[in-house]
């Protein structure tokens, strides 16, 4: 694992012409991104988890959120409860065009600040993490609000339909502040450094410093870096550090 930790740690590094070093960070996005899914072992659970790239919504504007599924076993159905707050939040609609769900028991609901997502797929199901839907939403009034994924229930594809072990994962609720014009931008900040949990040294934002700190600490394999809620210290956590400096 050290020389993993090595490798990752000389593609930071880019040498000019002048003998500068300089921090080449977008070429190992994707790198870090495989190495997190590569972490993950049979032996783990699965889970739900939501990603959206605007955490700070201008109110009136729309954005959104995919929501994906990660099976550490063969899944063919999902039942999944997405809960909002439909004071701060309208949900426009679902799109389920590039979903790895093909049969949907129900098409996708929304009702009572809920979105509710029904579906299953052909023959043993799925492994691995796959979109489920994306979520697609609109800034409603300001302040302060949430997605969250609830009510999972996965079942395996072994032809007795199983619950299979879903684990809480962090990343499972989106944090959002929508703002207008008269927002106080320390409102802001204060709200979105509340909800960085990668924020390490607690300056308000992800930085380089706290990328470092977490590979520093690599092997103590301390919980304090565990981001996504399974209860270790893996390269998924890497990524998810990495995902919140870059964007």
């Amino acid at each position: 694992m050290s020389t993993v930790i090595r490798y990752i740690t000389n593609l930071f590094r880019v040498r000019s012409r002048n003998g500068t070093v300089r921090f080449m960070f977008p070429a190992i996005v994707s790198f870090a991104a495989v190495l997190g899914a590569a972490a993950i072992t049979s032996n783990d659970v699965s889970y739900i988890r939501l990603a959206s790239s605007d955490l700070t919504v201008e109110e009136g504007k729309q954005f959104s959120i995919d929501v994906y599924a990660y099976a550490h076993v063969p899944v063919n159905a999902v039942d999944v409860t997405l809960q909002f707050d439909p004071n701060k939040v309208e949900v426009l609609g679902v799109d389920t065009g590039q979903s790895v769900l093909t049969i949907w028991t129900h098409q996708p609901e929304i009702k009572n600040g809920e979105v509710i997502l029904r579906g299953g797929t052909f023959r043993k199901g799925f492994l691995d993490e796959h979109l489920l839907a994306t979520i697609n939403l609109k800034g409603k009034s300001t302040g302060e609000s949430a997605v969250a994924a609830s009510d999972v229930v996965l079942l395996a594809g072994d032809g007795e339909g199983t619950p299979v072990t879903v684990a809480e994962a962090l990343d499972s609720t989106i944090s959002l502040y929508i703002y207008d014009e008269n927002t106080d931008p320390e409102n802001i900040a204060v709200a979105v450094k509340v909800n960085l949990i990668t924020d390490l040294d607690g300056d308000g934002k992800v930085t380089l410093k706290d990328v470092s700190s977490f590979m520093a600490s690599w092997h103590k394999k301390d919980k304090i870096y565990d981001f996504n809620g399974d209860g270790r210290m893996t390269f998924r956590d890497f990524s998810i550090i990495l995902a919140n400096y870059f964007f």
